[in-house]
Order: C-alpha cells, then sequence, then structure tokens
C-alpha cells in the first residue's frame, strides 16, 4: 500500500467504476506516431510518475493507493479520413473514453493513438485523483517529448517524483468555519428543467453518456480576444464564463431565477513543499458563485457580475475550505436521493475549468511530432454540470471542449450551445471593430 487518500481524493476514487471523475485529455499532431516506440515512452513515464503504477482499493470505509495488477492499456487506431474530418474523429474518441471507466484494480490511466498520413492523435485517458488538469496536460506533453528525444535517441532517465502527502497536508489554508462555504447554492429543479429534458415515467431509464463537441480559434482570433479583454478590465477567464452564462441563458426554455457558475482554481503555488505542473496530483480546488439572470446584461455588464462573484470565493481564499478534509467532514450532503435524480447529478448551470496559457508544458517547435490543438474533458455522467467547458490557450490558440451529458441536454442544445458560443466570442471582436 502507498497512502491512503484523503477526503477529496477518496470522493473522487468513489466514482471509479462508474467511469465519472476520469479526466480525458487529447491532443492533435502533426506528424505519425512510430508506435514501436510507445512500451518504451510508458516506460520511462512510470519511472518518472509513481502514480502511474497505482490501483485503488477500499477497506472498511478508507479508499487506498496500492499496486497496480498490470500495465496500463494502449489502444492504436488508424485514421483512414480526410485531413478536414481528423478533429472530428479525435472528439469521437474522445467521447468514447470519456464514457469507458477504468477497471478496479488495475492501472489509473490509459493511451489511445490514432495514426493519420500527415496527423495523429493521442488521448491520455487519468483517474482524477492521481492528476488535475495541468498535471494531466503535463504528462501528455512529456508523452510527446519523449517520444522525440527517442527519434533523437538522446533521451536520458528520468528523476523519480515521490507520493506525496493529500491536498490537506500540503496546505495550510485560512481558518474557516463549518457555515462558510466555496459552493453557492445547488441549482434547483425548476431551473435546471429550464435547459434539460425531464425523463418521462412510462420511459425506461436511459444510460448518461458524455457528449463532446470541439472549436478552436485561431492565433489571431486568441490574441484579438486577449487584447479585448485587457482592455476592458477582464481577464479572458472570467469573459469566457460570463459569454458562457449568457448562452445558458439565452437557450433556456424559460428564464431561471439565477445562473450558477462552477470551476476550479490550481492551488499548486501554495502547496508546500513546492511542486510543480509535471508532478501528477489533484492539487486545484472547487467552488461555485451566482450572477443574476438578467437578459438585459450584455457581456460587458454580466463580466462585472461574474467577477464579482469569482473574487467572493476565490479572491477571498474562501475556496481553499474545498481543500480541507475537516471542511468536508463537517458537511452535510449537498443532494440526496429524488433531488440528485430530479436535477439528473447536476449542480451549476455553468462549470469551466481554464488551464490558462500552457504551451511552456509542451515543446512546440523541435521533434519529429508537433502540437496542432488541446483539448481536455473530465467525465460528467453521474454529476456534474449542465454545460461544462475545458479550455486553455496553446501555440497562442485558444481551443474548447464542452461536455453535456445525454440525455439530459439534446444534441440540438448542445450544438447550438457551441455554434452560440463560438459566434459571441468572435462577435466581440466585430463590435469592437465598430466602435
Amino acid at each position: 500500500m502507498y497512502r491512503p487518500l484523503g477526503v477529496t481524493e477518496s470522493l473522487f476514487a468513489e466514482f471509479t467504476v462508474s467511469g465519472a471523475m476520469l479526466v480525458v485529455n487529447a491532443a492533435s499532431i502533426k506528424g505519425k506516431i512510430d508506435t514501436g516506440l510507445i512500451p518504451q515512452i510508458q516506460g520511462l513515464l512510470q519511472q518518472r510518475h509513481p502514480l502511474l503504477n497505482v490501483s485503488l482499493s477500499k477497506t472498511a470505509l478508507q479508499w487506498n493507493w496500492i499496486e497496480a495488477s498490470g500495465e496500463p492499456l494502449v489502444e492504436v487506431l488508424e485514421a483512414d479520413i480526410k485531413p478536414a474530418e481528423f478533429e472530428q474523429q479525435l472528439g469521437e474518441i474522445m467521447q468514447l473514453q470519456c464514457n469507458t471507466p477504468l477497471k478496479l484494480g488495475g492501472a489509473l490511466w490509459r493511451v489511445s493513438v490514432l495514426n493519420g498520413a500527415e496527423q495523429s492523435a493521442l488521448i491520455i485517458s487519468i483517474h482524477h485523483s492521481i492528476c488535475d488538469g495541468l498535471s494531466a496536460a503535463a504528462l501528455l506533453g512529456e508523452w510527446i517529448q519523449r517520444y522525440n528525444q527517442l527519434k533523437q535517441d538522446v533521451c536520458a532517465s528520468p528523476s523519480r517524483f515521490a507520493i506525496r502527502e493529500g491536498l490537506h497536508a500540503s496546505l495550510n489554508p485560512p481558518d474557516f468555519s463549518v457555515d462558510d462555504s466555496p459552493f453557492c447554492v445547488p441549482i434547483s429543479t425548476k431551473d435546471a428543467l429550464a435547459w434539460l429534458n425531464a425523463p418521462l415515467e412510462s420511459e425506461p431509464l436511459v444510460e448518461a453518456i458524455n457528449c463532446l463537441e470541439l472549436c478552436y480559434f485561431s492565433q489571431r482570433q486568441t490574441q484579438q480576444l486577449l487584447v479585448l479583454c485587457r482592455q476592458r478590465g477582464f481577464s479572458l477567464n472570467i469573459v469566457l464564463y460570463s459569454v458562457a452564462l449568457g448562452v445558458a441563458l439565452a437557450l433556456a426554455e424559460y428564464p431561471p431565477s439565477h445562473l450558477s457558475a462552477g470551476g476550479n482554481a490550481n492551488v499548486r503555488p501554495l502547496v508546500e513543499p513546492p511542486v510543480t505542473e509535471q508532478e501528477l496530483a489533484c492539487f486545484v480546488s472547487m467552488f461555485s458563485f451566482t450572477v443574476d439572470a438578467d437578459l438585459s446584461d450584455n457581456v460587458w455588464q454580466r463580466a462585472a457580475k461574474v467577477k464579482a462573484g469569482y473574487q467572493q470565493k476565490v479572491a477571498s481564499g474562501l475556496h481553499l475550505a474545498s481543500c480541507n478534509d475537516d471542511w468536508w467532514k463537517a458537511q452535510p450532503p449537498r443532494r440526496l436521493g429524488d433531488d440528485f435524480a430530479q436535477c439528473q447529478g447536476r449542480f451549476n448551470a455553468i462549470h469551466l475549468s481554464n488551464l490558462g496559457n500552457i504551451s511552456h508544458l509542451f515543446n512546440l517547435t523541435e521533434g519529429d511530432l508537433t502540437l496542432r490543438h488541446y483539448y481536455f474533458t473530465a467525465a460528467q455522467h453521474v454529476v456534474g454540470s449542465i454545460f461544462w467547458l475545458g479550455a486553455q490557450t496553446v501555440n497562442d490558440q485558444l481551443s474548447i471542449t464542452l461536455n453535456c451529458v445525454a440525455p439530459g441536454v439534446s444534441a440540438s442544445m448542445r450544438r447550438r450551445f457551441i455554434d452560440s458560443f463560438r459566434h459571441e466570442l468572435l462577435a466581440l471582436l466585430s463590435d469592437s471593430r465598430a466602435d
């Protein structure tokens, strides 16, 4: 046994069999992957990251990391498709991975490779108890780096990370009472049904599945968005929240009482001893906030409200309560029984996980393989938000993954959301030029 899991890690571990809390990240790559190098790459990664060699076991009420039985699964697929359709097939593989649970007792990660004539894709699926978005992205970046080094015959033996104590033991958060919460009140059933299809009592229950949509913005569009946000006094992160909430409000079948949004914050800068982004661990906080459901607000007015709600939970440090095991132990369940079922496990209208600019995690200029686009999501078919968004900037391009759970969110609703989201962001640039 390696060590017992903390409360947050254990929350994620409980979803192992269902496949929820699985982080799926993917890169579309220029170049064809030599699959003969995969065993060496996997071995090097396992030498460096001990958490890639663990599995989960529960004794009584305690989850523990134990030695995994067997090697991680590796799948290689050939893509006999037009280059214009490659991104679509990548999204389909991500979606399949997102809906395929890891085996309890087996390795907590797996790899899929999609090989085309001139471009490839690398997909790594990894359990959320051993990673956060940043370290999952770093692992994918390291996979590509090791590949390029092996092709150039310059790969050195990696230095090995240690398995750290859990997040609770690695932080010294401010004191909070058990009544202080980083979360807003969960979305009501009535509000949730403004977007969700209510299951008919006469029909059998249909298995919930993660359904994905991918989109990206060009380098020029991304740069223009960043400049515009700075001119307006907002971060791109706040504006992404504002646009997403505005689109959700416009798509609602009737006006909700308010809009709720969830997110994560990177707490690695606060961890002692210091931890790098390359080290596998789940070092993020969780939080949610509300804003008015006011159709008269424009993007910038809503962004001001988002900024205030965000700062109340993050800038204040309140989000760190979600990293504290004692705080969690003192909390009653946020949703139970019929309430959970009626809301289909949804807690917020929107969730945004924005990794920011992560270009430094990838070598974008050297080697046989070079990164084109990067996407990531987290499985949320058991618990999550109505519209889940993963965002990051790589190679000066913003890319977005939308995850909606079907049949609760219809295919039409999902596609209208991503199309409107993209349109509204680009409309900001048109409006700024008109000004």
